[in-house]
């Protein structure tokens, strides 16, 4: 693996060697990009045409992303790029074979709504890009069947590292949750996917079991801070509905009546994508209720609607 990344890193010095006798042009929309040109007497590419590359993406020292030896990338080029700040606008200046190297500033992909995917950056920080055009489609049939060519070869190293950075992220997460238990002294148990509970009040009811109902009240926080992104009754079915898997995996430990706290790794919450708030992998916690466990949604259904009643009647402040 380390061999494989330096021929790229290599290759990569290479491109910025050759494009030293290129001059630097930017877009309409403002970055600066270098094209290095290949070999091909191909036109340059059209409108709609479907366009197969590698790119890296570089913060710094770090790889963002690197696509060589693993899966292709696939975009149609389109007027409708002009002035979106987005590195595809260079396609169309573009032959197969040929590479360019282009330079983005944090600050216009800030302003542009990427404070979240670019977090790690500030302003005044650049983004690195270097694209090479393998292929050019002018059919659309023509390049679903390369696609799907490629994915199949690159889909077992994608699969493995998939696999290798989640089992990375719930390791990371695992250390994070016991220095925060043992910063509080709690003794939390632990659900069969990896959610922690404090059980404060079994229940006496009916137990929250697979396909029950449930009526829960919540209050949801950031465990980094404990910071309210959330609060009221929900219901849905545990173990099918639409809930985290954390709610599915920490709830049945309760029973109807049940009180406790729920923490939730981010790997069981809301994931690398995040939600609003709550940041890509954020761990959290919820004080919870169960007000209801029955066989159809409509008595937990019954059950948050005179809660919702209480709640409007006397507002809680947060």
């Amino acid at each position: 693996m380390k061999t494989k990344i330096a021929m790229v890193v290599a290759g990569m010095m290479a491109l910025v060697l050759a494009s030293c006798d290129a001059q630097y042009r930017k877009t309409k929309s403002g970055f600066a990009y270098k094209i290095i040109k290949g070999s091909s007497r191909d036109s340059s590419i059209k409108t709609n045409n479907v366009v197969k590359f590698d790119v890296l993406w570089k913060f710094k020292d770090s790889v963002l992303f690197d696509s060589h030896g693993k899966m292709p990338q696939y975009a149609v080029a389109s007027d409708r790029l002009k002035d979106s700040y987005s590195y595809l606008e260079v396609l169309p200046e573009m032959k197969k074979g040929d590479s360019a190297v282009i330079i983005q500033i944090v600050d216009t992909l800030f302003k542009k709504g990427y404070q979240q995917q670019f977090s790690f950056a500030k302003k005044g920080d650049r983004i690195n890009i270097y694209l090479k055009v393998l292929e050019v489609f002018r059919s659309d049939s023509v390049a679903r069947a390369d696609a799907d060519k490629e994915y199949e070869k690159a889909r077992p190293l994608m699969e493995k590292e998939a696999q290798e950075a989640m089992a990375k992220q719930k390791e990371k997460e695992e250390k994070e949750l016991q220095a925060y238990f043992a910063s509080r002294n709690l003794t939390p148990q632990k659900a069969p996917l990896g959610t922690y509970v404090v059980i404060n009040e079994k229940g006496s009811g009916t137990p929250a079991t697979s396909g029950k109902f449930v009526a829960v009240k919540y209050d949801g926080r950031l465990l980094t801070n404990d910071q309210q992104f959330d609060a009221g009754v929900y219901v849905f079915q545990l173990g099918l509905g639409n809930a985290i898997q954390g709610w599915h995996d920490g709830l049945q430990l309760f029973n109807k009546g049940g009180k406790g706290v729920l923490y939730v790794p981010g790997t069981l919450g809301y994931g690398a994508q995040g939600s609003g708030p709550i940041g890509p992998n954020a761990a959290l916690k919820f004080d919870v209720e169960i007000l209801e466990v029955s066989d159809t949604p409509e008595k937990a259904e019954a059950v948050k609607k005179v809660a919702d009643s209480l709640a409007a009647k006397n507002p809680v402040q947060r």
